[in-house]
């Protein structure tokens, strides 16, 4: 045996997972022990465990939005603000105004704080010495629009606190200092602040209340549903433990790398509880089954987990090929969630695999179990078969109209990312941010960068005033509710140094005049002022909207609203740019699309792949991905349908989806294998499938489903939406198991890896495909030399022509076998193919001899019809009679099988038949046995095939002859009638002259 073979047979799954419970049922205590201090090791750094969500976890680095918006702030400073809304009968009373002037100067001393813009620091500018009252402030600054809807509302009851901060500014100490400074402010105002840092600081308050409250929740409901499906302690304890010390090895790890919890990874420990409860329901309900004929615990767990062991790795195998797929995706949030998610359904598999049945093996077997609950589940799954078999067609084009609609629906999807969205209405955050801009502005800026291209562009005052139009369209777009730009503050300065005399609250007419404004405009405003909205060679400017937009597909419309007005109505030479933190959050979230094709494709090629590698077969390959399809186009439709938007979290869904799916979809493949191999009929296969994995497929459904349920009480929009698409995913995904599966897989015949690997020799043995090669010459001489005893014990003589033929057929085979040792000596499994001009006719005859013994023994009568005038053909003769001894063999034991069944009939007899047809020489070999159904006679030319009981046969004979005969261009043709029959016809083409 060569190494690769040895190598092979050491991996074939049965022995791999027949050894490895043995290790583990031999072991129990030392495998717990093992598993504890893994779990303490890991669990070791969990205090040091954070929550931090940001809106940049929505961020892809290497996008050029991301690029052109580090640019932006390089050269104008951070666009980061935080507004205080101050609001009160009037603003403009003096107490009032006083009370926002000392908010204004506390938080003016905030650390991170790079400028205050409020109307009290406005009337310090104007009124340097502090002589106007606060009536003749409100005057001057009656005509100026800069201020208006951006410092105090029409109505002056509100105004706002803008803090712009520095980029390198702490925004939790800065949002906690603020809120220090809003509590010194009279009872008189209310106050309430906002900005992109409040909804960063809130996705992390929530997430750690979601955190410490969803979980909790989840892991009882599901205790509580184990126990009224289960009705077994055991089964209850042992999977909630299990499921506990996967999530423990996970959050260990990500403590061990610092990596804090955010919204996404949040989703981590729901799904570890749902889908490892739905793990260990396979094999409870299998523990539960054999447990109540088992002896033992020790004997319970052996047999189900030899059995569930290997569909267990492969469902998790396949479940992390789903999530894996999310790695391609460029957002760094959903890679780390995918990285945690993958380590934690390995951990699991770890945990089920060793922990699981090592504690089973330590425990008493269960009394009692799922009883009561038994006849309603059986008259479920026993109207789900009677579909199956009955209507199987009118179920698989319901299940297709169905997913036509839905896959309708996913042209109507759309891609959006709304930080403000993620809350759900009566939260703070969302409640202020639809506020603010009712009286005055938004507090999500987008910044238009005009670039002009040479230097000292913006000193000319047609560029000026060219900025000045575009702002004026700029504030006619939906969404936004003021601009402030560099020609504002020019207004502004000159309305200042002209007394405050409304007619020059204007921009100048002339170049003299603008530059000695400018002068002035760094004077009374400052550079800080200055650089917020021009560069330092005037090349460049920034006009500054204030929006209440939020969501991505509002930003990206705006943005490109923007530039196709400047494209048409501006000179080519003049560039603009559309940027801010809004536009690379929108971009990221755009590239989902692309993202979420990319991911499930690939988990689906890798899905499609393992089953083909499994189950040898495309065909069984591409049914084992529709399944999986089906509730990705239920997902994905029905969003299409609703308007559910597809997001950071909900684009997480068929990648897990995948992955839950196809879990069930090995567990009903390998044992509907395995229930097929019985007897061959598919209807009965499918019936006791469902019967036995139904159970399970059902109870994981509702498990899970119930898990992901909990999150729909999520305090985030798109964790919720989650939650409930998720419960509607796996309800897809169960149709798919019980009814679009097996419909499906009825048209396939199922040959597995483990099958494949039976041919492979291993340590001290050789394949099942060469000993039966072998036997097929020593079986030949066992029935020449007990011919020969049997005339000896009679003491008849033998013909001489009988005895040299019987003798030659002997010798004959003593050389085939000779033939088939020196190959397996020489590690040749494909010799080089011996042709010669063989009649027909003579292999027959020698054949015959050998065997008509055996048949009179059977009482089986031989009848030969054999044309004197055959041509000949080219093959190897000891091949043929290799073909010819199967042939008459199956032919013989159909009808010795008869009497074995009951049945009995006088008509015994096999027929020959050779005859030339064309150009082709035929053989017909006849026989009145029990004749096959349908059913088998398709499949009786595949390998490992075989209707005799275990140890009679492994279903190679046909295929090894099929292989034969079409090696000599040859054809073989069976026809069947079952209770009357089989007719196998070979033919080869005749020899040329």
């Amino acid at each position: 045996m060569n190494k690769i073979e040895f190598i092979i047979g050491r991996l074939s799954p049965r022995r791999m997972f027949r050894r490895v419970p043995a290790l583990i049922l031999n072991r129990p205590l030392v495998v717990n022990l093992l598993v504890l201090l893994a779990t303490l090791l890991l669990a070791w750094p969990l205090p040091r465990l954070k929550f931090e969500t940001t809106v940049y976890d929505l961020v892809i680095e290497d996008l050029p939005e991301t690029g052109r918006y580090e640019a932006f702030k390089t050269i104008f400073g951070s666009d980061e603000i935080i507004r205080i809304v101050v609001k009160a009968k009037n603003i403009l009373d003096p107490a009032t105004f006083k009370a926002v002037g000392n908010l204004s100067r506390a938080a003016g001393e905030i650390k991170g704080v790079r400028r205050v813009i409020s109307l009290p620091e406005i009337k310090k500018l104007v009124d340097t010495r502090g002589k106007r009252s606060i009536e003749a402030f409100a005057g001057l600054i009656e005509p100026v629009t800069l201020f208006k809807r951006n410092l105090i509302s029409n109505d002056r009851a509100s105004t706002v606190i803008t803090l712009v901060l520095d980029r390198s500014a702490d925004h939790k100490q800065v949002l906690s200092d603020i809120r220090q400074v809003m509590a010194t402010a009279p009872d008189s105002v209310k106050l309430y602040q906002i900005g992109m840092p409040l909804v960063s600081e809130t996705l992390a308050n929530l997430s750690r209340t979601d955190f410490v409250r969803i979980p909790p929740v989840t892991i009882v409901i599901i205790a509580l549903l184990l126990a009224l499906l289960m009705r077994s302690i055991i089964c209850v304890v042992v999977p909630v433990a299990t499921v506990l010390l996967a999530q423990i090895w996970t959050f260990g790890l990500m403590a061990w790398l610092n990596i804090p919890l955010s919204m996404l990874t949040m989703i981590v420990p729901v799904f570890f509880m749902a889908v490892g409860t739905a793990y260990c329901l396979h094999i409870c309900t299998d523990y539960l089954r054999v447990s109540q004929t088992a002896e033992t615990s020790r004997e319970a767990v052996s047999i189900s987990f030899g059995r569930l062991a290997f569909p267990t790795v492969l469902a998790v195998v396949t479940t992390v090929i789903g999530l894996g797929s999310l790695f391609i995706n460029r957002i760094e949030a959903i890679r780390e969630f995918a990285f945690f998610a993958c380590f934690g359904m390995i951990s699991l598999g770890v945990i089920t695999l060793t922990l699981f049945p090592a504690t089973l093996v330590l425990l008493p077997l269960p009394t009692g179990g799922r009883k009561d609950a038994k006849t309603l589940m059986d008259r479920l799954l026993g109207r789900i078969v009677h579909l199956l078999v009955h209507h199987q067609k009118g179920c698989l084009i319901a299940i297709l109209a169905f997913g036509l609609v839905c896959a309708a629906g996913i042209f109507r999807v759309k891609v959006e990312t709304n930080p403000v969205g993620y809350f759900k209405p009566d939260v703070p955050v969302s409640r202020h941010f639809h506020d603010i801009y009712q009286d005055l502005s938004g507090s999500f800026p987008i910044n238009v960068v005009m670039h002009g291209g040479t230097e000292d562009f913006f000193e000319e005052v047609k560029n000026i005033e060219m900025m000045e139009r575009l702002q004026e369209h700029l504030e006619t777009l939906p969404g936004v509710d003021k601009t402030v730009s560099f020609a504002d503050y020019l207004k502004l300065v000159n309305y200042t140094l002209n007394r405050f005399d409304p007619k020059f609250y204007t921009l100048p007419k002339q170049g003299f005049e603008l530059r000695m404004l400018i002068n002035n405009f760094k004077i009374i405003l400052g550079d800080d002022v200055l650089q917020r909205f021009m560069n330092t060679d005037f090349s460049s400017a920034n006009i500054l909207l204030f929006t209440h937009i939020a969501s991505s597909t509002g930003f990206m419309d705006t943005r490109d609203s923007i530039l196709s007005h400047v494209k048409d109505r501006f000179p080519r030479a003049f560039n603009c740019e559309v940027t801010g933190l809004g536009l690379v959050i929108s971009a990221s979230s755009h590239l989902l699309t692309t993202g979420q094709v990319k991911s499930i494709s690939l988990a689906l090629i890798c899905i499609f792949v393992i089953m083909v590698m499994l189950f040898l077969s495309m065909k069984v390959g591409l049914i084992a991905v529709l399944p999986n399809l089906f509730p990705i186009t239920v997902n994905f439709g029905l969003m299409g349908w609703f308007d559910v938007r597809l997001s950071v979290a909900t684009a997480l869904i068929a990648s897990i989806a995948i992955g839950l799916a196809v879990d069930d979809n090995i567990h009903y493949l390998v044992r509907y294998h395995t229930e097929f191999k019985k007897d061959l009929d598919k209807h009965r296969a499918i019936k006791d499938t469902i019967l036995q994995v139904g159970k399970p497929i059902i109870f994981t459904t509702l498990t899970i489903s119930l898990g992901f349920s909990i999150l729909m009480f999520s305090h985030f929009q798109p964790t919720s939406l989650f939650g409930l698409m998720m419960v509607i995913t796996m309800f897809s995904a169960l149709i798919g198991d019980l009814f679009l599966l097996p419909a499906l897989i009825q048209r396939v015949e199922l040959v597995t890896a483990w099958d494949l690997l039976k041919l492979i020799p291993t340590l001290g043995s050789m394949s099942p495909g060469l000993v039966h090669e072998l036997n097929q010459p020593l079986n030949a001489i066992k029935v020449g030399s007990q011919f020969l005893k049997r005339m000896a014990r009679q003491e008849t003589a033998i013909p001489k022509a009988q005895l040299n033929i019987v003798a030659g057929q002997i010798s004959s085979q003593v050389d085939r076998a000779s033939g088939i040792i020196n190959r397996i000596m020489d590690f040749t499994p494909n010799p080089e193919r011996i042709t010669e001009r063989v009649e027909l006719n003579q292999p027959i005859k020698g054949v015959e001899s050998i065997i008509r013994g055996q048949l009179q023994v059977e009482d089986i009568e031989l009848k030969m019809d054999l044309s004197a005038h055959l041509p000949p053909i080219i093959a190897d003769r000891n091949r043929v009679v290799q073909v010819l001894f199967n042939v008459l063999t199956n032919a013989a034991e159909a009808i010795a099988g008869d009497r074995s069944t009951g049945r009995q009939d006088n008509d015994r007899r096999i027929v020959l038949h050779t005859f030339q047809r064309k150009k082709q020489v035929v053989l017909t070999v006849s026989d009145t046995g029990s004749g096959m159904p349908s059913h088998i006679r398709e499949r009786i030319f595949q390998p490992f095939f075989t209707t005799k009981t275990t140890g009679k046969g492994i279903g190679l004979g046909l295929t090894i002859s099929n292989e034969i005969v079409r090696d000599f261009e040859g054809t073989i043709h069976v026809q069947s009638t079952e209770g009357k029959g089989t007719t196998v016809t070979i033919s080869f083409p005749a020899a040329e002259e």
